[in-house]
């Protein structure tokens, strides 16, 4: 091959290179090579959702051995992938807002290897990922160091799984449940046993860090290690030798030999990374000549440089260096915080030493990359080789730069230490993971199977997530009411149940009428006939009267009656309200049952409808409401929606003479939640059915939808006769003030135009 006329390193063309490396970028797919771990992870799966069975007063019950967690895993589809940009980011595993659980091809090799010998790292992984979905982690803490939000989470999360399945295991071989000691010594022995596993490199996987932080939320482990923590010091944004960096991925090689020869135990390596001692010795020879010379191309060819790239490619995904950074991982979770630094590597750079063995390797092939393919966009400036290398193109490199173009950064003297953590790495915004796949050109039938192909899609992706959480808790809940302390892990069912309540925190106050609070005080007044009026005293005989009690008297005036307001509530549940509207409609609903400010609080009466009114009334008051936030109400509906008639069924409530606690009840408003998809109801019509059932005009009428089903149509010719009132929900919403007093008031004037329609 002739040299290159300007000196530069010869090299093939970007499409030849591509074409070697099997980079080409159209069709792409998340799992081009491991379809084999896709079975076998769905084969762990279905062993995760053993189903046990128990007897209790002659009654079978069947329930999910791992609990909430299973119920969990039964609703998320698990993917693994092997994908280079995916596996760039996130090389262990971690979860989408979508709802879905991603595997590095690398890692779960690691991981099967440990499931087949005994070892219960795998399903550890698996409840570790689908507790951050169960917890909401990526909207929570958010005002929190992110690095330590993390390590706080995963702290909380690694301590509940422990106890768990410290618990479980107790369980199996005595047949009972362990005591406070007995579950200690049953987790001490849990660490013990997996201390050289892959999870031993997590947070809290020892005893003592089991015992410091047990029984601790999230926060407030944050909170305590807030109080001490110390960032390393930044580096001096500085040149690094290339020989240097070379040198790294060259100790690496010696170490995964150095394993391999002393026969450590490993996960099988895929075909494709098959390595032998030989073939590792030769590479880390091939890495330090290409380092001292500069991969000048008098001294190394185009081809040395290819064979060492595929080399450093086999070695990246070779369970050996996955157990160099397990090693590596540990030690640094050990002085995380403190301010101090685990160097792992031996090149005599600190900032080289202070990197994962994988990302002395990963530098390496960029580097080597990027002399083949000057036009490569990974963040290394052309020809590396040739001096200028700072520590901040290194860093970009890693995906830890905020862009790709070196002169985009500024010119700072330091650069925050890799240590220092910015985001969540087990939880991933679906919208990011969109980008990175995008990105990476995956053809657009895997996006489609992933349910990526478009925003609306993936948002109906995000939502259902949700739901399925919901549906979850909901069945664990059933399960654990009918095991009682059977159910296994039932403390996350409590704590899961109250987070979904936090989830769905009403964001709707009311007020209500000052005349009703003063009625309830026993302020008002009645006429009471059978109250004397005055002190008297008549002889009945005098009137010619048998008994005293026949003789009359003028009734009087006493303090009114108690009178608490009635509001009924009628909650959509047609098939166009979905389930999470669902949830917002009877969290608002329960909520108007607590106190209100300026106010007392009402009684509610919850009616579901769609065409018409469905199933019981439910009668909520100020003293049962957190009953009903524990148990929950059953609905029925899911139809179309008729507005009409699910109003003038609530008429018929207080009717003189219907059945129930409601007849001859004065109704204060109607809170009709919906999401407004029907036609807007006839006035004339509703006025003359409820004079009909006793009421002379209508009461006040309020519309509630979310802000997001926003019609035009619907406000306008809605507010001429009632009222209509849309409110903000997600994160960040705002309360809305409702006061019924100022509602009624309208209502009245709007009344005064109203006339009943003819029979």
């Amino acid at each position: 091959m002739s040299s290159n006329p300007s000196g530069a390193t010869q090299h093939l063309t970007d499409k030849g290179m591509e074409a070697a490396l099997g980079i080409g970028r159209n069709g792409k797919r998340l799992n081009t090579n491991a379809a084999d771990l896709q079975d076998a992870i769905l084969d762990v799966r279905d062993e995760f959702l053993e189903v046990r069975t128990t007897v209790i007063n002659n009654v079978r019950h069947d329930f999910l051995r791992n609990g909430l967690l299973a119920e969990i895993v039964s609703r998320t589809p698990i993917l693994v992938y092997d994908l280079p940009e995916l596996k760039q980011i996130v090389d262990t595993a971690f979860v989408d807002r979508s709802g879905k659980m991603y595997f590095c091809d690398t890692f779960l090799r690691t991981l099967l290897a440990e499931h087949e010998a005994g070892l219960d790292s795998l399903n550890f992984l698996i409840r570790h990922e689908a507790d951050h979905l169960r917890r909401l982690h990526l909207t929570r803490m958010q005002d929190i160091n992110p690095q330590i939000a993390n390590i706080a989470q995963d702290v909380r999360i690694n301590i509940d799984i422990t106890k768990a399945a410290a618990a479980d295991r107790f369980e199996d071989e005595r047949g009972r449940a362990p005591s406070d000691s007995e579950l200690k010594d049953a987790a001490r022995a849990y660490l013990v046993l997996h201390a050289d596993s892959i999870i031993a490199s997590g947070q809290a996987m020892t005893y003592e860090d089991y015992i410091k932080y047990d029984g601790l939320s999230e926060e407030a482990i944050a909170a305590i290690l807030l109080k001490d923590w110390k960032d390393p010091p930044p580096i001096p944004n500085r040149e690094v030798s290339f020989e240097r960096i070379m040198e790294g991925a060259a100790q690496e090689a010696d170490g995964v030999k150095g394993i391999l020869l002393s026969a450590v135990p490993l996960a099988a390596p895929p075909l494709h990374a098959v390595l032998t001692p030989a073939e590792l010795s030769g590479l880390a020879q091939d890495l330090r000549r290409i380092g001292a010379a500069k991969a000048n191309p008098n001294q190394v060819s185009d081809k040395d440089l290819q064979d060492s790239l595929g080399l450093l490619q086999k070695l990246k995904e070779h369970p050996g260096l996955i157990d160099l950074d397990r090693a590596h991982d540990t030690a640094t979770n050990a002085v995380v915080g403190t301010g101090n630094v685990h160097l792992s590597g031996k090149t005599g750079d600190n900032y080289l030493d202070a990197l994962r063995p994988s990302e002395r390797v990963k530098m390496a092939m960029q580097i080597i990359q990027k002399i083949l393919t000057p036009s490569a966009q990974n963040g290394m400036p052309g020809q590396p080789q040739d001096g200028g290398l700072t520590v901040k193109d290194l860093e970009r490199s890693m995906g830890r730069g905020k862009g790709s173009d070196p002169k985009s950064q500024g010119d700072t003297s330091t650069v925050p230490h890799p240590l220092v953590s910015h985001g969540q790495d087990h939880v991933m915004d679906t919208a990011d993971l969109i980008e990175v796949l995008k990105a990476a050109g995956l053809n657009s039938e895997s996006m489609k199977k992933m349910g990526f192909d478009d925003l609306k899609s993936s948002a109906e992706e995000i939502k259902c997530s949700k739901d399925s959480v919901v549906a979850s808790i909901n069945k664990a809940s059933e399960d654990m009411m009918k095991l009682g302390s059977r159910y296994p892990g039932g403390h996350l069912v409590h704590y899961a149940k109250a987070q979904m309540a936090d989830f769905f925190k009403p964001v709707l106050t009311w007020e209500m009428a000052m005349k009703k609070m003063t009625e309830s005080l026993g302020k008002g007044q009645r006429m009471a006939p059978e109250e004397p009026w005055t002190i008297y005293h008549v002889d009945a005989a005098d009137m010619g009267l048998k008994h005293q009690r026949d003789v009359p008297y003028l009734g009087s005036t006493v303090p009114g009656k108690t009178q608490k307001p009635l509001m009924i509530d009628i909650i959509d549940t047609s098939g166009s309200v979905d389930d999470a509207m669902l949830k917002r409609f009877v969290s608002e609903a329960i909520n108007m049952s607590r106190k209100m400010s300026r106010g007392n609080a009402p009684d509610v009466v919850i009616s579901f409808a769609d065409t018409i009114a469905r199933g019981e009334p439910v009668y909520i008051t100020e003293r049962n409401y957190k009953d009903f936030l524990t148990r929950g109400i059953q609905y029925g509906g899911r139809g179309g929606t008729n507005f009409q008639a699910a109003i003038e069924n609530v008429f018929e409530l207080v009717k003189p003479g219907a059945k129930g606690v409601y007849a001859k009840r004065e109704i204060d408003a109607i809170v009709y939640m919906t999401d407004t998809g029907d036609s807007v109801p006839d006035p004339q019509r509703l006025l003359r059915k409820a004079q009909e059932c006793g009421i002379k005009k209508l009461p006040p009428i309020l519309f509630l939808a979310p802000k997001a089903c926003y019609s035009e149509h619907f406000d306008k010719a809605v507010k001429k006769w009632a009222t209509v009132i849309w409110f903000p929900t997600g994160a960040g919403a705002t309360n809305t003030r409702i006061n019924v007093t100022d509602v009624a008031r309208e209502q009245e004037k709007k009344n005064r135009n109203l006339v009943a329609a003819k029979p």
